[in-house]
C-alpha cells in the first residue's frame, strides 16, 4: 500500500489503482443527514406541534342584537382556544341552527385564523299572536321562522310590513325559532321576492288573510289601507297579480256607496261580489 492507493497485479503488466473512500464523503453525509432531520422537524413544528400550542386568531362578524361573546359560546368555542382544535364544520352547524341566524360560515386559515361570517334574519311579514298572554307583534322571516317577538321601546314595524292573519291555529303558541305549517312558507318566500322587488307595495296593505279551504289549500284576503273592499286572490301571489288587484280597487273605489265588497281576481279577471254594481249612474 502507498499512500491512499492500493496497487495489485493482474492479467498483463498494467496496475490497477482503487480509491479509499475520503473523509470529506463522510462530512457531506452527515451534514445531509442533519439536513434532512433539521428540515422535518421543523416541518411536523409548523404543522402538527405550533397549531396545536396557539390560540386561534378569531375573526367575528356578526350583527346588531348578537354579540362576538354570544356568538363564540353559540359555536362552543372557549376563549384562547387552539387551532387546531377548534371544528368549523359543527361550529358552523350550531351557529346556523341559531333563530336569528339565517346563514353562517366558519373558515379556518392555516396557520391561526379563525373567521366567522354571520347573516341576520330578515323580517317580511308579521304576525299578532298571544306570548306570555299578551298580543304582540311577532316577525317571520321568508323561510316562516318566527325570530322576534315584540317591538323595543320606543321602536315600531316597519310601515310596508304586511300583517298576515289566519296562520295560526286556535291558541297555537308562538316562540323564536319556532317555524309556521309547510302549506305556508310558500306564501312567505313569495312575500319575501315581492319585498325585494318593490317594498312599497305593502304599504297599499294592511292587512293579508289567509282564508282555508282545506287542510293545505287556501286563498288569500288583502284589505286596502283605510277601506272595507277585500281583494280576493290565489296564494300564488306575485308582484303584477298585486298591482292588478289594486288597479280594479282604484277603479270600484271611484263608485262610493256602490262599491262592492269585494273584488275577486282568483281567475285573473276581477269579478265584483255582494253588491249591485250600476255603472253609468
Amino acid at each position: 500500500m502507498l499512500g491512499n492507493f492500493v496497487y495489485s497485479a493482474d492479467v498483463g503488466d498494467t496496475p490497477y489503482r482503487y480509491a479509499a473512500p475520503q473523509k470529506f464523503e463522510k462530512t457531506i453525509k452527515r451534514f445531509l443527514m442533519l439536513a434532512v432531520i433539521f428540515i422535518c422537524g421543523g416541518l411536523v413544528w409548523i404543522f402538527c406541534i405550533s397549531p396545536c400550542m396557539v390560540p386561534a386568531r378569531v375573526e367575528v362578524k356578526t350583527f346588531s342584537g348578537l354579540s362576538a361573546a354570544d356568538v363564540l359560546n353559540i359555536a362552543g368555542i372557549n376563549n384562547n382556544a387552539a387551532y387546531i382544535a377548534i371544528n368549523a364544520a359543527e361550529a358552523e352547524q350550531r351557529l346556523a341552527g341559531y333563530y336569528l341566524v339565517e346563514s353562517a360560515k366558519v373558515v379556518k386559515r392555516f396557520p391561526d385564523r379563525l373567521s366567522i361570517f354571520l347573516e341576520p334574519r330578515r323580517a317580511v311579514a308579521m304576525v299578532l299572536a298571544q306570548v306570555n298572554g299578551k298580543t304582540q307583534p311577532v316577525y317571520f322571516d321568508r323561510h316562516g321562522v318566527a325570530f322576534k317577538v315584540g317591538n323595543g321601546a320606543g321602536e315600531a314595524p316597519p310601515s310596508w310590513m304586511p300583517i298576515i292573519t289566519g296562520a295560526l291555529d286556535s291558541g297555537q303558541q308562538l316562540r323564536p325559532g319556532m317555524r309556521l305549517s309547510a302549506s305556508y312558507l310558500p306564501l312567505f318566500a313569495r312575500i319575501g321576492a315581492i319585498t325585494d322587488e318593490d317594498p312599497r307595495i305593502w304599504q297599499a296593505i294592511s292587512e293579508i288573510g289567509i282564508a282555508k279551504k282545506s287542510h293545505d289549500l287556501y286563498d288569500l284576503v288583502l284589505y286596502p289601507v283605510h277601506d272595507s273592499i277585500r281583494l280576493r286572490m290565489r296564494n300564488d301571489i306575485s308582484k303584477d297579480s298585486i298591482y292588478y288587484a289594486l288597479l280594479m280597487f282604484d277603479v270600484c273605489r271611484q263608485l262610493g256607496e256602490d262599491a262592492p265588497d269585494e273584488i275577486d281576481v282568483r281567475s285573473g279577471i276581477g269579478v265584483v261580489n255582494a253588491k249591485e254594481v250600476r255603472f253609468g249612474k
